[in-house]
């Protein structure tokens, strides 16, 4: 049986923190003094910037930091995120067409840009790529665009932690292109929406990114801009990370899905309060849109139970085949892949699970491929529909080589807990050890109570009164179409309720 000290001590052996003069320096990111001398130079010299960013939360947050960036700095720049459905991800060909520009510089995205890094040279385009996701290897090594710099922590070996995200980059670039134009200007303004899109893009709560995240949730929390005085409007509360992961992000994600992510960009770069307010409604309603389009997909898919990587294809919409492949994983504990088909191409997103790299995996068929992009646990893709069947039983042969216990996903519970011990103090422990998140989950617990009372909240959401040895406590389960015994065994965590007081309530993860 679990005690208080038990978990902080359990929790404490997870967490590697360092203090905010610990983060590492810019200058070790490969070719970021490259790209700050070249910046500065359009700077000065009245060049035409252009900033193509991406229609993720953290493409569209790498957008507003170093839109937010360049015009304090009076440079001449346009941002360009692509529309998911016209365009396509990242910097391409098509999307070069209507773009002038003497220098561009990718934020989130690039470093698979070969034929659109050859047209740039052609032009007579400077091109600069900030990206965090992982180049190509082929037989002869890293597969790098012919570009001018290539900002990413992954091709800098002496940068000492891999996993940031494309907004982190970005912001490194301000560091650099403060320090090169001798500026005036805290970086620490930027650091709410750094937060965000750390937490968005799942990137690990540790090192220095849990430094960052702490940093940018009491600056999001001071509501000091229009756009976190929105948030702060609509929540009306404290928000931690986990508000961000699954009440924010999904409501910025959802305007590139399924409209264009111009709306989640403008929201964060807005300069008036009603404005980024009414945008931020915008963005709600989008968010339900996206709801309503995920659900009638899930219903219809089929999938083959044989199968151990999950590849589908159909009418679908574009924006949400991350979603329903992320909703496949986590029902069949296997990794998916869901196509969205159109004149021939389909354009599907990928997500794994436990130690399955999806990106070697795919890679691997690189034959097949139209367009790839991505990292371990997602990718994104395209491919002739002519080549799915074909796409399909490669993926299904070369996942065999996994073993079983490689399919897993992790719910972290750390052990059973008696209603004894848990209590107000024991909240406090666990609110301690915040922001969770990748690499530092929320702890999850095992219990057996009976059930004294039952409330049906709506949509199959209940509010139960659990007993256990003379200890009574609340407890929330959601999307539940089951029934209840007298007694449950159950897995759960422990979250704080302030509607009426503060105090502690459970929120049950799954009936056992």
């Amino acid at each position: 049986m679990l005690t208080k000290e038990k978990i902080r001590e359990i929790l404490s052996k997870r967490i590697e923190e360092i203090n905010s003069l610990s983060i590492p320096h810019f200058s070790l990111l490969s070719d970021i003094n490259k790209a700050s001398k070249r910046i500065k130079l359009a700077i000065d010299s009245g060049e035409k910037i252009v900033i193509i960013g991406d229609y993720d939360v953290d493409g569209v947050s790498s957008s507003a930091i170093i839109s937010e960036f360049l015009n304090f700095c009076g440079a001449d720049f346009e941002v360009v995120i692509p529309d998911r459905f016209e365009d396509g991800y990242g910097l391409t060909p098509g999307l070069l067409e209507r773009i002038k520009a003497d220098l561009i510089i990718t934020v989130d995205n690039g470093i698979t840009s070969f034929d659109a890094a050859e047209i740039c040279k052609k032009k007579g385009i400077d091109l600069i790529i900030t990206d965090h996701h992982t180049p190509l290897i082929d037989k002869e090594g890293i597969r790098l665009p012919n570009a001018l710099a290539i900002v990413n922590p992954k091709t800098s070996p002496d940068f000492p932690f891999k996993e940031i995200c494309g907004a982190e980059v970005a912001w490194y670039l301000c560091a650099a292109l403060k320090h090169e134009m001798k500026l005036q200007i805290d970086l620490r303004e930027y650091l709410d929406i750094l937060a965000i899109a750390i937490i968005a893009d799942v990137m690990p709560l540790t090192h220095m990114n849990r430094t960052l995240v702490n940093m940018g949730l009491k600056r999001l929390n001071k509501a000091i801009k229009p756009f976190s005085r929105a948030i702060k409007r609509y929540f009306n509360k404290e928000l931690g990370a986990e508000d961000i992961a699954f009440q924010i992000a999904p409501r910025l994600n959802a305007a590139g899905r399924v409209a264009h992510a111009k709306v989640a960009f403008e929201f964060l770069t807005s300069k008036d309060d009603e404005e980024a307010f009414r945008l931020f409604l915008e963005l709600d309603g989008l968010n339900n849109l996206r709801k309503e389009i995920e659900k009638e997909i899930i219903q219809c898919i089929e999938v083959e139970e044989d199968d151990g990587f999950i590849v589908v294809k159909g009418e679908y919409h574009e924006g949400v085949v991350g979603i329903i492949a992320s909703r496949l994983v986590h029902k069949y504990k296997k990794p998916a892949i869901v196509f969205s088909q159109k004149e021939g191409i389909l354009k599907g997103s990928g997500r794994s699970l436990g130690n399955i790299d999806i990106f070697s995996l795919v890679e691997e068929c690189e034959e097949m491929l139209e367009g790839f992009g991505g990292h371990k646990m997602a990718c994104g893709l395209s491919i002739k529909e002519e080549n799915f069947e074909k796409f399909k039983e490669a993926l299904n042969k070369k996942v065999l080589q996994y073993k079983d216990e490689d399919f897993f996903i992790e719910d972290f519970v750390i052990g059973e807990l008696p209603f004894s011990e848990i209590d107000l103090e024991l909240l406090d422990i666990i609110k301690s050890f915040e922001p969770y998140g990748e690499a530092n989950p929320k702890p999850k617990f095992i219990a057996t109570a009976e059930v004294k009372h039952i409330q049906n909240l709506k949509d199959n959401h209940y509010k139960l009164i659990l007993h256990q040895n003379g200890f009574y406590l609340p407890a929330v389960i959601f999307r539940y179409d089951g029934e209840f015994g007298e007694v449950i065994t159950f897995k759960f965590s422990v979250n704080e309720n302030n509607y009426y007081q503060r105090e502690v309530q459970l929120i049950i993860e799954e009936i056992l």
